[in-house]
């Protein structure tokens, strides 16, 4: 048994050497083949993004950074067998940046595979540094405003425009938060007529109405709930008026008209629905010592009820309120005593004349239209015997004496001063001593001639 083991021994160690080599032989066909059936190889993978590590490093010394476009990515060559190679895409090569290792204004890539790492023999960026923009760092806030856009049916109009959240923080580079001029959400109201409920993308914008972009910034709100209410368009008159008096010899007409003469408004439904037309108040428009047509202008929102505005699409919110004037004309009117009622009659005396056949001449001023209408003989007016002197004992002293006369005219008319002259006599007496007991300016009979005063003029 052992001469047996003997004998084999020798069989294998015998021409050792020969042996070896032809091992070494094999493995290099082995080796051969191999580099021929799966090669090593390179490739190169583009457009890597490049992940930021540690950037609340930069945050808590007060900065801000922000890789330069050319550094935001980056091209990565992998050197490993075909057969790795194939099995390798885009999404398993990773390439960074540790701002621990910032240096000036560049950092170091990394770059590594999380796939058939140990069987890589090398993976290398195109560029060794990031180049890195760094400046101050920058916070603020900003008012969330509502934007619409596209048409609403005829008849309605946009109305009050809210949002749950109105104010988004915005923190980041102070040159991008710097250019911010405005945060809107934009809603398009298109052919509503209910109210609209919607969640909307906050858009910071810059002073020219352009995106400013987000990505180096951290805000507080990306998105945000906003409700538009739709309201409906109502057409309604506008009333003007007109307060003062014009120029010595001219008159109003009485005419004021407004343009436009309606206006078309919105708002509360509720507000909205008790609105029937809008009035000027008279005070607006001052006609004082004008000789000609009066206009103002007018901001009609002042007078519109609260919760109630002009229709925001057809930019009407002004009218324009004109009071007619022109010049008048005179005429004199030849009223009769009769018509007149004398009041402030001293007590204990009576008119001794005979008013009934008497005439009072009133000069009278307005339109043509108006005086064309006026007979003096209709005329009724006031005779006012209050201004009459009395004496220290109280008593009226019989006599000629004048009184104010006063008209009934239409509006639109006045008239000049005009005085009548009546003789006053004590209550009883007549001029041949019998009682004649006359009131209210008439006397009994018409028979009585006084010796003063006989025409009233």
């Amino acid at each position: 048994m052992i001469e047996t083991a003997v004998g084999m021994f020798k069989k294998l160690t015998g021409n050792l050497g020969l042996k070896l080599v032809s091992l070494g032989l094999a493995f290099l066909l082995w080796l051969f083949v191999v580099s021929i059936e799966n090669p090593v190889m390179s490739y190169s993978f583009s457009s890597i993004p490049i992940t930021v590590e540690n950037a609340d490093v930069m945050e808590d010394q007060g900065k801000a950074f922000e890789l330069n476009d050319s550094s935001r990515s980056v091209t990565v060559t992998v050197k490993a067998e075909r057969s790795v190679l194939s099995e390798l895409s885009r999404d398993n090569i990773k390439a960074t940046v540790d701002m621990t290792e910032l240096n000036g204004n560049k950092v170091p890539i990394n770059v590594k595979s999380t796939r058939y790492a140990d069987r890589i023999q090398n993976i290398s960026p195109a560029k060794e540094y990031a180049n890195v923009t760094i400046e101050d760092l920058a916070s603020s806030q900003f008012r969330i405003h509502v934007e619409t856009n596209g048409n609403l049916p005829e008849g309605y109009a946009v109305g009050t425009c809210s949002v749950q959240n109105n104010v988004v923080r915005v923190k980041g580079p102070e040159s991008i938060v710097n250019s911010i001029s405005d945060a809107v959400v934009r809603v398009n109201v298109s052919g509503m007529t209910n109210e609209i409920h919607t969640v909307l993308p906050i858009l910071l914008l810059d002073e020219s109405g352009a995106p400013v972009d987000t990505e180096t910034l951290e805000v507080s709100l990306d998105q945000v709930s906003t409700s538009v209410e739709i309201w409906k368009v109502v057409e309604i008159p506008v009333y003007g008026s007109c307060t003062g008096t014009p120029a010595l010899g001219f008159v109003p007409t009485g005419t004021v008209t407004v343009d436009p003469s309606t206006i078309f408004v919105t708002g509360d439904s509720k507000a909205l629905g008790g609105l029937s037309s809008v009035t000027i108040p008279e005070g607006e428009l001052d006609i004082t010592g004008a000789t000609g047509d009066v206009t103002a202008e007018i901001k009609i929102t002042g007078y519109l009820p609260e919760g109630i505005y002009p229709d925001p699409s057809r930019g009407v919110d002004t009218v324009k309120i004109t009071a007619n004037v022109e010049q008048a004309r005179s005429e004199v009117l030849q009223v009769p005593y009769s018509n007149l009622q004398v009041t402030g009659l001293p007590e204990n005396m009576t008119v001794g004349n005979d008013m009934t056949a008497s005439m009072v001449a009133v000069t009278v001023r307005g339109l043509k239209s108006t005086l064309d209408g006026l007979k003096g003989e209709s005329m009724t007016g006031v005779l006012d015997l209050s201004e009459v002197p009395v004496n220290e004992n109280g008593t009226v002293t019989p006599g000629s004496y004048a009184g104010a006369v006063t008209l009934n005219l239409p509006e639109g008319v006045t008239q000049d001063t005009a005085v009548a002259h009546v003789l006053l006599q004590v209550n009883g007496d007549t001029a041949d001593g019998t009682d004649d007991a006359v009131e209210d300016g008439q006397t009994d009979d018409g028979n009585d001639t006084p010796e003063d005063g006989e025409d009233g003029e």
